[in-house]
């Protein structure tokens, strides 16, 4: 009987019972890399849209005092998740009162309303959805006063200070 034949069949067998679980483990690790490369990539991306919700601004074209009355007015129905602060800023709720903070700054045209700070939950801005909708109310009660509004300029931040072992709060880049 020739042997030949039945080493040339089983040194591919022998191959593939020695090389299959390093040829598995490489493929999962490259695929587990792909993954976490792909993960980082959607999230950059979605923190990029979500800045750049929290930097536009709403100029309000009236007196600081009058834009403080639209302001109010808008916030009326939704004292939960928006907050008149004693400092007269205003704030926005996710977890607590000041995970938003809200300015009005004098300038040429009026008064412009923008996010000084906010604090990131889950490695996140969470109050994206409260800003849009903030701004929305606005316009809506502006209107009602008979009072123009317009998009204001955008407004850039830069993290700032640890909140806790997971959280930092971003601030306003100068």
């Amino acid at each position: 009987m020739d042997a030949v034949p039945y080493l040339l069949l089983g040194l591919p067998i022998l191959a593939l019972i020695i090389g299959g679980p390093l040829l598995k483990n490489r493929l999962r690790r490259g695929a587990s890399e792909a993954g976490d490369r792909a993960g980082k990539r959607f999230a950059t991306e979605q923190l990029d849209a979500a800045l750049d919700e929290l930097g536009t601004t709403l100029v309000i074209h009236a007196a600081e005092d009058r834009a403080r009355e639209v302001v109010a007015s808008a916030m009326a129905k939704k004292q939960r998740e928006y907050v008149i602060r004693s400092d007269g800023a205003y704030g926005i709720r996710f977890v607590e009162a000041d995970d938003t903070v809200v300015h009005l700054v004098s300038v040429a045209e009026g008064t412009r309303v923008q996010i000084e700070t906010f604090r990131e939950y889950f490695g996140f801005p969470q109050t994206v959805p409260l800003w849009t909708d903030l701004r929305a109310r606005i316009a809506s009660a502006a209107g009602a006063h008979g009072v123009a509004v317009t998009e204001g300029p955008a407004v850039r931040y830069i993290r700032g200070e640890r909140v806790d072992d997971r959280n930092v709060r971003w601030v306003r880049d100068a």
